[in-house]
């Protein structure tokens, strides 16, 4: 019996690369897709493009009641990530990190972020988290 994929070894699991139909324009992140979830071209004809790491929350929830081995309260939230130049953008799902509750609402600017998500406690489980941008120190 196999485990769970720990193997992030795709170049989409740990850098900002979507993939956008070109039938229709729609970009699926992080996976490629073989059918269109937007127009239904099967098998879908996708074209590996670059995101930018600036993303806008579309909308988020806030949870509160989780296992007790998880921190609350703990933000999530759908952001879209625009491609770099032009076209569709791609929308993912992420946890908000070193961010006050106060500070997130729809239509806030996020930066994305690959960091640990947990550790199995043998290797880290790495992913992309979100957070307000902050302003760098001179």
């Amino acid at each position: 019996m196999s485990g769970p994929r720990y193997d992030r070894s795709k170049r989409q699991d740990q850098h900002l690369i979507g993939f956008e139909c070109q039938a229709c324009g729609w970009v699926s992140f992080p996976e490629e897709k073989r059918t269109c979830k937007r127009c239904g071209d099967a098998p879908a004809e996708m074209a590996e493009v670059r995101l930018e790491e600036r993303g806008e929350i579309q909308t988020f929830v806030v949870q509160q009641y989780l296992p007790d081995d998880i921190e609350t309260p703990q933000p999530v939230a759908i952001v879209d990530l625009p491609q770099e130049g032009e076209g569709e953008p791609a929308r993912a799902y992420g946890l908000l990190t070193e961010t006050d509750l106060d500070e997130i609402d729809v239509g806030t600017e996020v930066v994305a972020r690959f960091r640990e998500l947990f550790s199995d406690g043998e290797r880290p489980i790495n992913s992309f988290k979100f957070s307000v941008p902050r302003e760098e120190k001179a």
